[in-house]
């Protein structure tokens, strides 16, 4: 017998589904239509027009990608050296780029040809080479910036986006997540950082985009730092061609 006969239980996984990036591809594919996309800004008191520069993307890698785009290590160099405030940034961005990926750890042989991607960095690696720990907790921010993915982001022109990180059950997830690094951060007292920070960091610190961030939740919460809204309020008044399995996802949501 299989664990549904055992259980007595044979319901459509629709009907039983509690993943939460199943119900933010639904999201994200109702606002893919762009009326649909205005009247959810709507909701959130963001009522502009939909320029050139609009769009809506899943699982937002924008800071990885960009610098997938840099050619050079010039530039590179100088990213690091401004957005990276440490003590010492300026003499170790002069080092070779041997040098510099092993100072900041990263996975594997460092290169010797160029600046390393830093969401690469160890911090098991870095650890032992920086023993400031405001220093520290500003290296791993940056690291982490460059591997995290907002759910959805839209953005209303190049310089301005929403940011929507989508929850069922779970609450905001916290860095680090690995049980070494969470270690580490034990050891030097340091508080584990939100995702909500991090994001904020990596949009308006990092990309310099002015961003509205947002939890998509099941039951209605309060904060201090985002909007909140409901899936039956963010659902609410869209014009939805689903599915059945997607219709039955909804009705999970009270939609």
């Amino acid at each position: 017998m299989n664990i549904r006969q055992i259980a007595e239980l044979n319901p459509r996984y629709s009907q039983i589904n509690r993943e939460e990036r199943n119900y933010a591809a639904i999201f994200y594919h109702a606002i893919m239509n762009k009326a649909n996309a205005q009247r959810f800004l709507r909701k959130l008191g963001i009522d502009q027009f939909l320029g050139e520069d609009f769009g809506i993307y899943f699982e937002y890698s924008m800071l990885r990608d960009l610098w997938a785009e840099i050619s050079d290590d010039d530039t590179r160099r100088k990213i690091i050296k401004q957005k990276l405030d440490i003590s010492h940034i300026h003499e170790i961005m002069e080092m070779p780029c041997f040098e510099i990926n092993k100072y900041f750890g990263v996975v594997g042989e460092p290169s010797k040809d160029q600046i390393q991607y830093p969401g690469k960095w160890a911090i098991t690696k870095y650890n032992k080479n920086i023993s400031n720990d405001k220093d520290f907790e500003k290296v791993c921010k940056f690291k982490w910036s460059f591997n995290i993915k907002p759910d959805i982001v839209i953005h209303l022109d190049k310089d301005q986006a929403v940011c929507i990180e989508a929850k069922y059950e779970s609450g905001e997830g916290k860095y680090p997540s690995q049980e070494k690094d969470k270690e580490i951060f034990e050891s030097r007292n340091i508080p584990n950082i939100g995702q909500m920070e991090l994001q904020k960091y990596m949009m308006e610190d990092l990309l310099g985009i002015k961003t509205e961030f947002v939890f998509l939740v099941f039951k209605k919460e309060k904060s201090d730092t985002h909007k909140i809204i409901t899936w039956a309020e963010a659902f609410e008044g869209l014009d939805l061609k689903l599915p059945e399995f997607a219709e039955d996802m909804l009705k999970n949501l009270g939609v």
